[in-house]
Order: C-alpha cells, then sequence, then structure tokens
C-alpha cells in the first residue's frame, strides 16, 4: 500500500525509532510497532489525527500492550485522537444507574466538580471519586424509593439515615460535600446537611499476621522474585506501598549495603540483599533491554519511564491472605513489641505521626473507650 504522504510516514517511523531507542524496545516490539503506524499513516495525512479506536482494530493490535504502544507513540507526536471509554466515567454510570433519573442527574453535577474541579476547589484523584460516590450511593439509593429530586430531602432524612450506620463518618462527608455543591449550584433552595457532624473518624488497632498468614506469604515468595523483594521491602524495611513502586534500582547499594534513597537510609541486611539479587537477576533476563530506572517493572512499564501501579502490586499479592498494608502495619507491630510499645520510638523510627504511633500502641495497651457502644449525635446543635 503506497502511503498518502510518504514524508509523513518516514517522519513517523523516524520518530518511532527514537522513541524505542529512549525506552529500550525490544528488535521484536519495534517492528510490530512500525508495521502498525506504516499502515495507519498510509491512510491518514499529516494533519489528520488518528482515532485510538482505530489502532485497536489493526491485526497486529489485538493485545493491549500492543495497542498502547502504537497509541503511546502518535500521542507523543500530537496526532492521537483519543476516542477510548473513559473507565471512571463507565464506572460512575454504572454506580447511578439504578437512582431514580434525575436525583442521578443532581448527584452527576456533585461528583464531575469533585472529579474536575470547580471555581475554588480543586479536583480530586480517581481514588477520592470512587470512594465519596461509594458513600453516597446507599442515600441516593433510599432518597430515589421516596423522591424524585434532591431537594425534598429534609435534615431529619439526614438524621435518620446517619443514625443506622454503624460508622457514619465516611457517609456524612460524602453527603456533606454533595448537598454544599448543589446548594452551591443553585439546584437546592437550602442545603439540609448543613450543621450535619462528620463524628469520629472509624479507626481499626493493627493487628499481627497470623503464623498461617506468614506461611503462605514464605512459601509463595520462594518461587516469586517480586513478591519476595517485595516482602523485603515492606515486611521488613516498612517502606510505604507507594514507596516500594517509586523506588529506583540505584537505590539497592550492593557494594555500601545499604538501602538508600531520600529519606530512606537502612542497612542492607541478608534477607533483602538476597531478594534484590534475586529479582534483579530476573529482571534483566526478562527484560534486557529495558530503560526504565524503577527498581519494580512489569511488561506494561519496562518500555516505559512509569513506575508500577498499585494494580500491579495487588497482582503480585493475589491469593495471599494479605494486604501490602496489612504487611507494614505488622512490621510496625513487630518493633513495638521488642521494644516495650514505646511511639515515640516508632514515630522516629518509621516516620509516622504521634496519633499514628499511638494506634499501634493501643494493640498491646487498650483503651477502654474503644469497647463504648455509645454512639454521639450526628447532628449538631445550633
Amino acid at each position: 500500500m503506497a502511503p498518502l504522504d510518504p514524508a509523513f510516514t518516514d517522519y513517523v517511523a523516524a520518530q518511532a525509532d527514537n522513541h524505542a531507542d529512549a525506552q529500550g524496545w525490544s528488535p521484536g516490539l519495534r517492528e510490530r510497532v512500525q508495521q502498525s503506524l506504516y499502515l495507519l499513516t498510509a491512510v491518514h495525512g499529516p494533519h489528520e489525527t488518528i482515532k485510538a479506536s482505530t489502532v485497536a482494530t489493526l491485526p497486529r493490535q489485538q493485545s493491549r500492550r500492543a495497542v498502547f504502544r502504537v497509541t503511546e507513540v502518535l500521542a507523543t507526536l500530537e496526532l492521537l485522537n483519543d476516542d477510548r471509554p473513559d473507565p471512571l466515567d463507565q464506572w460512575i454510570h454504572r454506580r447511578l444507574s439504578h437512582v431514580h433519573p434525575e436525583i442521578g442527574e443532581e448527584a452527576l453535577v456533585w461528583i464531575n466538580i469533585v472529579r474536575h474541579g470547580g471555581p475554588r476547589r480543586r479536583p480530586r484523584s480517581p481514588a477520592t471519586v470512587r470512594n465519596q460516590l461509594s458513600s453516597a450511593i446507599p442515600f441516593l439509593l433510599a432518597c430515589s424509593e421516596r423522591y424524585c429530586t434532591l431537594r425534598q430531602v429534609t435534615r431529619g432524612d439526614l438524621a435518620e439515615w446517619l443514625a443506622q450506620c454503624p460508622a457514619p463518618h465516611n457517609e456524612a462527608v460524602a453527603l456533606r460535600s454533595m448537598f454544599k455543591t448543589l446548594k452551591s449550584q443553585r439546584l437546592l433552595f437550602t442545603n439540609p446537611a448543613r450543621g450535619v457532624s462528620l463524628g469520629a473518624r472509624p479507626g481499626t488497632v493493627p493487628k499481627p499476621l497470623s503464623p498461617e498468614a506468614i506461611q503462605s506469604m514464605a512459601e509463595a515468595a520462594a518461587t516469586d522474585p517480586a513478591l519476595k523483594l517485595l516482602i523485603a521491602l515492606i515486611g521488613i524495611h516498612a517502606l510505604y506501598p507507594h514507596q516500594a513502586r517509586a523506588l529506583p534500582v540505584s537505590a539497592i547499594d550492593f557494594v555500601r549495603g545499604r538501602l538508600a534513597h531520600g529519606d530512606i537510609d537502612h542497612p542492607l541486611e541478608t534477607f533483602t540483599r538476597q531478594a534484590a539479587a534475586d529479582y534483579m537477576e530476573l529482571r534483566r533476563e526478562r527484560w534486557p533491554n529495558t530503560r526504565n530506572s524503577h527498581l519494580f517493572i512489569s511488561s506494561q512499564t519496562a518500555y516505559s519511564r512509569a513506575a508500577v501501579t498499585i494494580g500491579w502490586m495487588q497482582v503480585v499479592l493475589r491469593g495471599l491472605p494479605v494486604t501490602a498494608q496489612r504487611l507494614r502495619e505488622d512490621r510496625i507491630l513487630e518493633e513495638a513489641a521488642v521494644t516495650g510499645a514505646d511511639p515515640q520510638h516508632l514515630c522516629v523510627m518509621f516516620n509516622i505521626t504521634p496519633e499514628t504511633g499511638l494506634r499501634y500502641i493501643r494493640f498491646f495497651q487498650p483503651d477502654p473507650a474503644d469497647s463504648d457502644d455509645a454512639s454521639p449525635s450526628h447532628l449538631e446543635t445550633s
């Protein structure tokens, strides 16, 4: 097939080669992407953007990984028309699908402002959007059984709803945000959530991992170098999950025997040293040409500069009776057990706040108030 504009096709091919060199693509990946780009640019002019949905239809682009690489090059060259559905937008509409249509439209105004921001309001993260809508959905469903608009909701409705929630802090935060936003957008006459108390933030007392959970992790780590190193970094060095994902290869200093990056500077003890050596060998065998400087990489990030996502970490821990956060908590509890449950020591060693330090100490020194069943009112007196 002769391209519409050979100069344009050659330009895209040259830029793709530069991109491949910078990201350390394998020869096979480079060839597949170049062939796909040739087909795309052969039927598009130099001033015409290419739809992401068109990329996905190419025979060689049936895998998600290949689609990503071609769209990555096109986006870099500002030639991509990304018409792919937004996963978060689809999730929001699914969650609102059983809510009364008018109430759903009102809630959508609120959640869009949470998501994209507005006057004097910064956009929030996708995780915050999901958490706030998830907290509000049960209330919206209950309203849909009685009302056809949130303008009909009263202060009494909110008080009744929050009173039946076991731990209503998250629900109160979401509902107060929703009604305040809708009032500011002049979709409500009054704000029924004004003065609603957020109550106490729900808290839990960390507990150590069971011997069975530790045994399961040890058995799984014996055959998975990535899991073994992850356990070492979080379960021994108590790194936060995001710190472990962002750690560069240079943080593992085998010569000096240190784990060092930013504020992190720990001795590289035997287990972590061996775990790092095993993982680095696997990393070199699987992705010999990668230019990614992060310690942990995946098939999705090996030929980019990005860090692995929390989703990658969840896959590594899949099937185990533990999360990355629980693994870190177990390490802090272990330190508390051998140092006399000193909260000040925990704060200094693990860079946590005094409030968080006391939260760990409560496992060893239970607070009688934790068993108090009294529930405060959720409406402040005015």
